[in-house]
This record gives C-alpha cells, sequence and structure tokens, in this order.
C-alpha cells in the first residue's frame, strides 16, 4: 500500500514538474507574416515564463523581439527585409520555437533570402543599384615634395548599394554578400611613375612620412593607407562602401583645363573618373556600376608666391619661394627658416611638412607630431589652418598681391582653370564666403583654431531650415554635418542624392552631373523615387528626418524641430533676397 502511494505521489510530482516546465520553456508563435508589397516582416510570440529576451533567426540575421506589457506579447516588425519560408525563435531560457511563414501581397518568389542577412545571392534577377560620390568635391596635392608639403595625393570614395525589391529596397553593405570594386580610370601605376611631379612625390615621401613606401614590392602605387588606383572598398557598418586614401593624381592631358602652377606647359585633368562595381559574392555577376568624379587639383599658391620670390630677388622656382617663404617665416614671429631644415642630411633645405608643427585635422591630426628626429624644433599649438590663412589675410604686404585676398579663395584653392567650386549654388550668385565667412570673419570668430569640424563648418540648415541634416547624425570625428549626416529614414548619406560638396546637382560641370543624368534622366538631386523603389513613380522630396540634429554648435540652422518664422525668414529669404516686405 505504501509503495503504491509513493508511486502515485512520485507521478503526481512529475507532472508538476513537467507542466512548469514546459510553462518555464515554452513559446508560442501566433503570427508570422511577410508582407511582399511593404517587404515587412510582423512576428509576434508568447513567451511562458515572461521577462526573457527572445531572438528571432531569419534569412540569416538575428533580430530581438520586444515586448510589449500592455499586449502581454512580444513583437517584431522589420523593413526592408528579404523573404524566407521559416523562422525560428530562441530564448535566453533555452526554449526555442518554429513556424512557416505566410506572405501577404505575393508568393515571396524572386524575393528568396540569402542567407547572410539580406535579399538576393546566387541569382541572375538581382535589380541592384550603386550611387558614389567623392567625399569632398575636390582634393588637393602638390606638385612637387622636394621642398615642402602641405598635402599628399590623398583621395576617398564613397558608395551606397541598394536592391531594388519592391516599395522597399534594402541596402547592402555586408561583404559576404556583395563585394563593391573601383578603379581610377585616368590613373595607372605606369602612368604615375612617369610624371615627373609625381615621381617627385615618390622620392621624397618616406622622408615626409617616415617608413611609408609609396611603391609596394609588387609595382603598385599606394596612398598612405595602403589604398591603390584600383582595389576593393570597405563596407562600413553605417551602411556605405569607402576607400580613404587613394593617391589619385591630377592627369597629364593636353585637352585639360589645369594650367600648370610652376608656369609649365603641360596641363593637366583635376576631374578624374572613378568607375565602381558591385558584384555578387556567391555567384561573382556583376550587378551595377556607375562612374562618378573624383576630383583632384594643384592649389592656386605658386600664382602669387613666384612673383613674391622674384621681387626679392631669388629665383621664381619652387626652391627660390621655399626659401623666400623660409625667410619670411623666420622673420615673423617665430625665428625659424624654414628652407634651412635638412631633414634628410642631404646639404640642403628639405623636405618638410608644414604639420609637424601646426597640426592639422586633414592630416589626421589632433596635435603636432614634431619633426622626427629634431626635437629642438618646437610644437605649435595653433592648428595649420589658423596659421597659414590667419597670417595671410592680416599681413599688409600680403594684400598688396591681392587686396580682396579675405574672398578670393581662387589664389590659394584650385583655380588654375580648375574652378573646383562648381555646385548649383553657384548659379545662383552664392560664392564660397557666403557660407564659410571670409576669411576675416574666420580667423576673428576662432573658426580656424577647429578647422574640419561640424562645430565650425556651415550647415545646410542656416538656409534651408525645413529640410537640412537631420537625425542621422554621424560624428566621424571630422568634416562638417552634411557630410556625418543621413536622410530619408536615416539610412541614405547626404552625399548620395545631392552630390559631392562643392559640386552639389544640378553642378555646373557636364561631368559631375553624368550620374544622375544615368539614373534619373535629369542632373536635379536625386528624388526619381523608382531609381530605389520599384515601380513607385514621379519625383519628389524624400523624408529628410529633420528633427533632432545636434552638432557641436555654432553653425546655424533650427535644429530643433520646430519652425522659427522669424529664423527661417532671416536665413532662408532675407540671405539671398534681402528684404523685400515692401513690394508684397
Amino acid at each position: 500500500m505504501k509503495s503504491k502511494w509513493l508511486f502515485v505521489l512520485s507521478t503526481l510530482v512529475l507532472s508538476v514538474a513537467l507542466a512548469a516546465g514546459s510553462a518555464l520553456a515554452g513559446i508560442k508563435i501566433t503570427k508570422a507574416q511577410w508582407d511582399q508589397d511593404k517587404q515587412k516582416l510582423d512576428v509576434r510570440a508568447e513567451e511562458g515564463n515572461g521577462g526573457e529576451t527572445l531572438t528571432v533567426h531569419y534569412g540569416g540575421a538575428d533580430y530581438d523581439m520586444r515586448y510589449k506589457s500592455d499586449k502581454n506579447r512580444y513583437e517584431l516588425k522589420v523593413e526592408p527585409v528579404c523573404y524566407d519560408s521559416s523562422l525560428s525563435i530562441t530564448s535566453t531560457s533555452g526554449a526555442g520555437a518554429t513556424s512557416s511563414v505566410e506572405t501577404k501581397n505575393g508568393d515571396g518568389s524572386d524575393f528568396a533570402c540569402s542567407g547572410s542577412g539580406g535579399p538576393g545571392g546566387g541569382g541572375s534577377n538581382r535589380d541592384v543599384v550603386v550611387i558614389a560620390t567623392n567625399d569632398l568635391g575636390m582634393h588637393c596635392a602638390c606638385p612637387g615634395a622636394e621642398t615642402f608639403l602641405l598635402l599628399p595625393p590623398f583621395n576617398t570614395l564613397r558608395a551606397q548599394v541598394f536592391e531594388r525589391k519592391g516599395e522597399n529596397p534594402s541596402i547592402l553593405a555586408n561583404p559576404s554578400d556583395i563585394r563593391v570594386e573601383y578603379n581610377i580610370v585616368e590613373n595607372s601605376d605606369s602612368g604615375l611613375k612617369a610624371d615627373p611631379y609625381f615621381q617627385n612625390w615618390i622620392t621624397y615621401s618616406a622622408k615626409l612620412f617616415p617608413g611609408f613606401e609609396p611603391v609596394r614590392a609588387d609595382g603598385k602605387v599606394q596612398g598612405l593607407t595602403g589604398a591603390t588606383l584600383d582595389g576593393e572598398m570597405e563596407a562600413k557598418p553605417e551602411g556605405w562602401w569607402e576607400v580613404a586614401g587613394i593617391p589619385a593624381f591630377p592627369a597629364i592631358d593636353p585637352n585639360g583645363i589645369m594650367t600648370d602652377p610652376l608656369g609649365g606647359a603641360t596641363k593637366r585633368n583635376p576631374y578624374l573618373t572613378g568607375n565602381v562595381k558591385v558584384f555578387d559574392q556567391a555567384t561573382n555577376q556583376l550587378l551595377a556600376e556607375t562612374n562618378t568624379v573624383v576630383p583632384v587639383a594643384f592649389g592656386g599658391c605658386c600664382g602669387c608666391h613666384l612673383q613674391v620670390a622674384a621681387d626679392y630677388g631669388y629665383p621664381a622656382t619652387a626652391r627660390g619661394s621655399f626659401e623666400v617663404m623660409g625667410m619670411l617665416h623666420a622673420q615673423n614671429g617665430s625665428g625659424i627658416d624654414i628652407s634651412q631644415i635638412d631633414i634628410d642630411g642631404d646639404g640642403k633645405g628639405g623636405p618638410i611638412r608644414c604639420s609637424w608643427c601646426h597640426w592639422d585635422p586633414a592630416m589626421g591630426e589632433s596635435q603636432a607630431p614634431g619633426v622626427p628626429g629634431h626635437p629642438e624644433y618646437p610644437k605649435s599649438p595653433k592648428t595649420f589652418s589658423y596659421v597659414v590663412h590667419g597670417f595671410h589675410v592680416q599681413n599688409p604686404a600680403v594684400s598688396a598681391y591681392d587686396p580682396d585676398l579675405a574672398n578670393n579663395c581662387y589664389r590659394c584653392h584650385p583655380g588654375n582653370g580648375a574652378n573646383c567650386y562648381r555646385g548649383h549654388h553657384t548659379g545662383k550668385n552664392v560664392w564660397c564666403s557666403d557660407c564659410h565667412g571670409d576669411l576675416n570673419q574666420r580667423v576673428a570668430q576662432g573658426q580656424l583654431d577647429n578647422p574640419w569640424s561640424d562645430q565650425t563648418l556651415p550647415t545646410c540648415s542656416k538656409c534651408h531650415g525645413d529640410v537640412g541634416e537631420g537625425s542621422g547624425y554621424l560624428n566621424m570625428g571630422i568634416f562638417g554635418a552634411y557630410l556625418n549626416s543621413r536622410g530619408h529614414k536615416g539610412k541614405v548619406l547626404c552625399s548620395t542624392c545631392h552630390g559631392e560638396p562643392h559640386a552639389l546637382y544640378p553642378a555646373t560641370r557636364a561631368q559631375d552631373n553624368q550620374q544622375m543624368q544615368a539614373l534619373q534622366g535629369s542632373d536635379k538631386p536625386l528624388g526619381t523615387c523608382d531609381v530605389c523603389h520599384q515601380g513607385k513613380g514621379g519625383y519628389g522630396r524624400p523624408p529628410h528626418d529633420k528633427g533632432n540634429f545636434t552638432p557641436g554648435g555654432g553653425s546655424g540652422g533650427s535644429g530643433s524641430g520646430t519652425i522659427d518664422a522669424a529664423y527661417e525668414l532671416q536665413t532662408t529669404c532675407l540671405s539671398c533676397h534681402g528684404d523685400k516686405s515692401g513690394k508684397v
């Protein structure tokens, strides 16, 4: 009798334990549906114990579900997403469940997931678009490096890749799914090695950047980052592809528009072509291709400095200009004749790099590194931008060469026929200083103490407060708000649709507009919806996510999410048109 009751009791305890275990570990999937029109996955689930973390495994990607306490269930809504016939859910408790996925507004054909977290893969019917831009709109390089160097050959390309599937495209940035390759069309390794100006860079660059080899063991020319004239772009976790440090160089071209800054007869092409291709990693199939402008030019400094050298009785050459600059550098407070710094011990001054003593964010510096092997030379706390701009605009001797230097940007920045500022605003009679301020303003306001920063560079919001930089802001440590922002649900770089700075669509050079012409048959900023959204016609203004843009400050723009009518009037209307209220 006793054994019988023990058996019944143990069976009862076991049943209770099993029931408790089922409640603890049970997951019930109440909905798993994929909407083909919206490309949205909707999952709902109940978890027996509550308070656990549920993870959905779907299409090669993992998504955490959100617990809705008011509904006593877990939910997941994701877009855009591809179609997979099943999904599974796991809990931190160790429980799991699997469900088939229903389809709405379609059957999921041709939308199958690749198994890498996004649509596509292994098929010839992938509909992909790639849009590429240069990051700055113009990079500068010096025609030689024997005496002094301001900036090395260094260019950057960005690209965003979209897969068109229904109303909501996918942004592809998974290197296991696709690869993105680039090539600078007008440059070649053999061509740069034969270019006398680039040869000078090859000879002296290792002295300016100790440890750097401008030509690799395999004969390929490389930039400071190791980037070459062709190769693969790097996937960025924020949703684009990038290659930084390409050693692009103005190409020798008898039909080129840029004149030789040292007075020679050789013309050059500063507007190179960057060819960008997207390949399916599984099949090696070419999915998409585009061309964009890769701009690089010599600055206009020699336009004055060769004459300055001659006026001081020196040869009107690069060496003569360097020696005069050294003399003036010593006379104007530093006491250091930079032309006498013999870094390589060959008995003559140079090569030197200005940012050794005057730190330059454009060189990736947050403080001056100092002259290699020469600790006797002091490091200045002032940025290179401050000393070079401040001296030129404040010294009365300089104004004798150009009284309007504070506004005449092409005296130093690429003129020489290049005319680097070529964007849409030029047709509106908006000059550089209308956005940046003239040099007197920039120096007086301390902007050049912190150059290349969102705290001092102008914003689109200053004039375009209703659509300016928005909630997709990315603080990448350098550059202004435009290059650090995304719109259109915080996923698309501003430059992807509007073009690179100083060449905003529609640009004055047809070459800059060719990509938009190929995509939408128009020079306007990207606004033809069907370029990315399959079957969605018309031209419109996509959402810019205006509302919580909060950069470092001081660069203008409402940025509060509310429209201040008086502010918008002053910035958007009056700044260009003046007060026309009397004519209304």
